[in-house]
């Protein structure tokens, strides 16, 4: 089962659906509501710009970064979230970097093209849930997580909104899509107890058809979301743990409070 926790209405409530999009082995392009492309097994390609890989390469190889997508993963590792200014540099400040996951893992950025999101949905389609907030986005920063074998194992976006409400509703919105999602390929669990996320988060888990397990991890403070989905719980978590910590630090100026 997944859990809700809402700093802003206080309350805690229990969804017992899951987002029928997802599936195994999601590749990580910068768009969460279409993670049902093809399995990466060298790098990260198409869709969300800047970023390409080899078809031939061998599972667990890595083809080289484009310029772009260098740039970002080294802007998102040296952002520090005390020195953020407003949504956006918050947003890039919590976006996946490789010291959030275990030894031995990397990280590729999906720097989105001219940093344009129209036709270029983050939460839009999930469930067949409906996502006003998508309107509301002014930023976003797509990281994916490789484990030490190079296979795409934890998705991320790090995404800014306009205001602290554009995104408590994007996270509510994507806990009604949970609400009122059906999916006969995967059958859903109970999501484990994830210590020191954000005081609002969504926690998903549930076993694919296959018998993959995926965990979903959604926490907002201020304008800024961050969304995780991992295959390896332990990592899934850890990452979401580290990303916690640097929301927490954000001030007061960036966020609006």
């Amino acid at each position: 089962m997944s859990v809700v926790t809402d700093e802003y209405g206080g309350s805690r409530r229990t969804i017992p659906g899951v987002p029928g999009h997802l599936r195994r082995r999601a590749a990580a392009l910068s768009v969460l509501g279409l993670l049902a492309v093809a399995l990466l097994l060298a790098g990260c390609g198409g869709g969300s710009g800047g970023t390409s890989s080899s078809s031939s390469s061998p599972a667990g190889a890595s083809s080289p970064e484009p310029a772009p997508a260098q740039a970002q993963a080294s802007a998102e590792a040296a952002a520090d979230p005390v020195r953020a200014s407003d949504a956006k540099t918050a947003a890039l400040a919590v976006a996946l970097r490789a010291t959030d996951l275990p030894p031995g893992w990397s990280v590729q950025a999906n720097p989105v093209p001219d940093g344009a999101l129209s036709g270029n949905p983050s939460l839009s389609g999930i469930c067949g849930g409906s996502f006003p907030s998508e309107a509301h986005r002014i930023a976003k920063y797509p990281v994916v997580g490789l484990d030490p074998a190079g296979t795409p194992t934890v998705l991320s976006e790090a995404i800014a909104y306009d205001s602290a409400a554009s995104a408590s509703a994007g996270l509510g919105e994507l806990g009604d899509a949970f609400a009122t999602c059906t999916a006969k390929d995967r059958t859903v669990v109970t999501a484990p107890r994830v210590d020191g996320l954000a005081p609002a988060a969504v926690v998903v888990e549930y076993d694919l058809a296959g018998g993959t397990r995926q965990e979903v991890i959604a926490q907002a403070r201020g304008p800024v979301l961050s969304v995780l989905i991992g295959e390896d719980e332990s990592a899934t978590a850890m990452a979401a743990r580290s990303i916690a910590a640097r929301l927490a630090a954000l001030p007061a100026g960036a966020i609006g409070g």
